[in-house]
């Protein structure tokens, strides 16, 4: 048996509603994971991961995916320097205003 579904199955009526509720789904969708009827997509995973505090983890429930990579990949761009891009955007003196803006009633519009 999966882990998730011995999980689940042990859960009350209450707290697979609240599980569900948590995880932004139904109660049926759930069994349906825990039955292997549907597969759990990789962000529900992570949902289900943080809503059972790690009890199952995104690994029980897609071994498929890679998560030491995924993992390795996200610490790697939030450790990287940001090479003063961070700086240069914030004391740009770009004043472009955004595209399709609304025109300034003061200035005549082109070809006018």
């Amino acid at each position: 048996m999966n882990p998730f579904r011995t999980y689940f199955k042990a859960l009350t009526k209450e707290e697979r509603k609240a599980l569900a509720d948590a995880v932004g789904t139904s109660v049926a969708y759930l069994w349906q994971i825990a039955y292997e009827q549907r597969r759990c997509n990789e962000s529900m995973a992570i949902k289900i991961d943080k809503a059972t505090s790690r009890a199952i983890s995104v690994e029980q429930l897609r071994s498929d995916v890679d998560w030491a990579y995924i993992r390795a990949s996200a610490k790697s761009i939030a450790d990287s320097p940001t090479n003063g891009m961070v700086d240069r955007i914030a004391t740009s003196d770009d004043t472009q205003g955004d595209a399709g803006g609304e025109v300034d009633p003061q200035e005549p519009e082109e070809g006018a």
